[in-house]
């Protein structure tokens, strides 16, 4: 959950940061300096996801899931792009809580075993 949450907001992040996409999908929120960071921003997230994958006890399955959630979330964005920004806009808060809510419940599945 947490690495695809990560990998859905790191893409919108890719997709936001081209010139050609940040009106539609940033709204009144897309200025150049904003729109500039994005790209480095997506990396950082893609890259975050794939740690995220990689750090769990079943890691070779997860490194596959990742691979197999990688075009999804960027099919997801681009259909978003298409056909409506506003949802894609909500996703990317669905995604953030979902990321959040992933790692308090891994932190506290850590403490209980611990």
């Amino acid at each position: 959950m947490i690495a695809a949450a990560l990998l859905y907001l790191g893409m919108f992040a890719l997709a936001s940061g081209m010139s050609r996409h940040a009106p539609a999908l940033l709204g009144h929120w897309h200025a150049a300096d904003r729109v500039a960071q994005l790209p480095r921003i997506g990396w950082g997230l893609v890259t975050l996801s794939l740690a995220a994958a990689l750090l769990t006890p079943d890691w070779p399955r997860a490194l596959v899931a990742w691979f197999g959630a990688a075009p999804l979330a960027a099919g997801i964005v681009l259909l978003g792009l298409t056909f409506a920004p506003r949802m894609a806009r909500a996703s990317v808060g669905l995604a953030a809580a979902l990321a959040v809510l992933g790692v308090g419940l891994s932190l506290a599945g850590a403490r209980v075993y611990a």
